[in-house]
């Protein structure tokens, strides 16, 4: 997959861009603040149609601008076509060709995608919410089809919690609502815990062979996912029952994939308490890599790459071996840092400066 063109208009703080990458690794340096990562957005937003940095789309839209046009041309098994998604206050319309794409489940799989964040970096240690939400992204790099499945999980998950939230206020006529959320929440509950347990599956020994090449093999690093759910709508719909009167107190839904925990370990311990930082970040680098060569694997090519600052907040041995793999694999890459001697690249490589906004 090769992105040949982007085009962006209305993007947050961004001028107005037409951009021609080259095949392998584009570095967009500037100081923090500039709109680097405005354009990394941007891109994700097209392959993803949602932000990795906030959950109102609108956001993306920049101040002044009625909407945000945002077009990316893609090659791909040598056909060409062109992605674009419109961005405006209270929709978003995806594009292909010139075409709107409904279902929206259609513009999907075309633009394959792998972020790189600083943020990532954190993720070890960070609140549950904050790796499942690292999981579910490379779901759907996994899977594109798994994003319809989460976003209609989230709304019934809503309803239910706002059903609850009304019987404790004295809504006598809510608990016969609740069995009809009940009966939805619960085979969609199991969908989203079956894709994250058969992504692991694939992805764990790949995270375990990667961490033993960055580190030397000193430790084993494990990924595994806990959950309390039973994988099967029926025993589902008798938990939530059993647990109504639990949910009612706390106004909340307690049992569901919104409650499991992604678990990293080095040599069974749990790595959150037990590894030193570079041992984390170690880890979390092993994941990005793994899925990396788990979407090549999956979708006959790779994907693009788009690593934001990260360079900057790795280690020396880290940076060397995150560039040192990224030269041998094929691919292309979108990469800012607030300093081009970050990036240690030498060959197949274009540099540009963004600043107040305009790359040049």
């Amino acid at each position: 997959m090769l992105v040949t063109a982007v085009q962006l208009h209305g993007v947050r703080n961004l001028a107005p861009l037409q951009l021609e990458p080259g095949p392998r690794f584009n570095v967009f340096a500037g100081d923090n603040g500039q709109g680097k990562t405005n354009l990394l957005e941007a891109v994700y937003v097209l392959a993803a149609l949602r932000s990795f940095r906030t959950s109102a789309l609108a956001e993306v839209i920049g101040h002044g601008h009625e909407r945000a046009v945002l077009k990316a041309r893609v090659v791909r098994s040598e056909l060409e076509r062109v992605y674009q998604v419109v961005i405006e206050p209270q929709r978003k319309t995806a594009i292909v060709d010139d075409k709107p794409v409904r279902p929206i489940a259609r513009y999907f799989g075309g633009m394959n995608v792998v972020l790189f964040a600083p943020e990532d970096l954190a993720v070890v240690r960070g609140a549950p919410a904050e790796r499942r939400r690292f999981l579910d992204r490379t779901v759907f790099g996994r899977r594109s089809s798994y994003l319809t499945t989460a976003q209609a999980f989230d709304k019934v998950l809503r309803s239910r919690n706002a059903v609850l939230r009304g019987i404790a206020e004295g809504d006598r006529g809510g608990r016969d609502l609740l069995d009809v959320y009940d009966q939805q929440l619960a085979p969609l509950a199991v969908a989203v815990v079956t894709a994250r347990q058969e992504l692991l599956a694939e992805l764990g020994p790949r995270v375990a062979a990667v961490y033993a090449a960055i580190t030397g093999g000193a430790l084993t690093a494990a990924v595994a996912y806990e959950t309390k759910l039973a994988l099967d709508p029926a025993a589902v719909v008798a938990q939530l029952a059993a647990d109504r009167g639990k949910d009612l107190g706390r106004r909340s839904t307690t049992t569901g994939p919104h409650r499991d925990e992604l678990l990293f370990t080095l040599d069974g311990h749990p790595a959150a308490s037990f590894a030193s930082q570079g041992q984390t970040r170690a880890l979390v680098l092993a994941w990005k890599i793994a899925e990396l060569e788990l979407l090549a694997a999956t979708h006959g090519d790779a994907p693009l790459l788009l690593l934001d600052d990260v360079s900057s907040e790795l280690d020396d041995t880290r940076n060397e071996f995150l560039f040192a793999y990224l030269s041998q694999r094929p691919g292309q890459c979108f990469i800012t840092t607030t300093d081009p001697r970050h990036v240690r690249i030498a060959a197949d490589r274009i540099d540009r400066r963004v600043a107040g906004g305009a790359v040049t």
